[in-house]
């Protein structure tokens, strides 16, 4: 088959497009899609390591939870219309549902880095991250709840230096539990 227009192309492009479209993130009716980032952290700031770690150092771990999160988000379909960070522990349902509301959101997404395994970081690449994940609606209704914990793996030169790595890969593997 072919048109004069694609040539002998044009089937393979419009199966190229269906399967593109098929694979797109999709989320039942009913569920948020426009949403704001909530990140907090129990985890205080991991010692810098190297000469990477000294330079970009000063970064919180909710920063990196909030940063991963939204564009975690972004990735799966979720409009993210805020983003924002929390000192100290778990925020509230109430506080999470105000804060979708004050924005004009359907839900407000909490993440809360509970633990970083630091101590297995170093020598082996691998660590534990545990995440607290929360999907408040405007309401104070709870669509999703779930402590996550993972193990990450990265590559050894990185992960040895980059506590960020696990994190970040940590938050993705939690965002893909929400509806």
């Amino acid at each position: 088959m072919t048109c004069a227009r694609t040539g002998p192309w044009g089937p393979l492009l419009l199966l190229s497009l269906v399967l593109a479209c098929a694979g797109a993130p999709r989320r039942a009716d009913g569920v948020p899609s426009r949403v704001v980032v909530l990140a907090a952290s129990e985890v205080p700031r991991p010692s810098p390591r190297g000469l990477l770690g000294h330079v970009r150092g000063k970064e919180q771990p909710r920063d990196v939870v909030a940063r991963a999160g939204a564009e975690a988000l972004r990735a799966r379909g979720y409009e993210v219309v805020w983003v924002e960070t929390e000192v100290g522990p778990t925020p509230s349902v109430p506080r999470a549902s105000a804060l979708a509301r004050q924005h004009g959101a359907q839900a407000t997404v909490v993440l809360v880095l509970l633990r970083l395994d630091g101590v297995s970081l170093q020598p082996t690449g691998q660590t534990e991250v545990e995440l607290e994940l929360r999907m408040v609606g405007p309401t104070g209704h709870v669509w999703a709840s779930d402590d996550v914990p993972d193990t990450t793996t990265r590559p050894l030169p990185r992960a040895r230096a980059d506590w960020r790595a696990h994190v970040r890969q940590a938050v993705i593997q939690a965002v893909r539990l929400l509806p």
